[in-house]
């Protein structure tokens, strides 16, 4: 039995709710690595690796929502709500 539409939607909802949260958690981790007194330069590399594979999989997401017009968020707004 083929997924209809609205669980495809549906389910990319869903990936994109999870992708949001994942990216502030890793967003929350840079900030915390940051404020230590000598930040690993390494960890932060990957850390903000990650952050941006997070943003490209929410772009797509976002760009297969806006195809069936069921995008409620703009590609250019951030993981907090704000204009990036």
């Amino acid at each position: 039995m083929k997924d209809s539409p609205r669980v495809k939607t549906f389910s990319l909802q869903v990936r994109l709710a999870q992708l949001r949260l994942k990216h502030q958690d890793v967003k929350a981790k840079i900030a915390a690595e940051l404020k230590r007194p000598a930040p690993c330069s390494l960890i932060l590399r990957g850390l903000k690796l990650r952050r941006l594979q997070l943003k490209d999989e929410m772009a797509r997401c976002m760009a297969l929502l806006q195809k069936h017009g069921l995008a409620r968020l703009s590609p250019q707004r951030s993981v907090s709500g704000e204009p990036a």
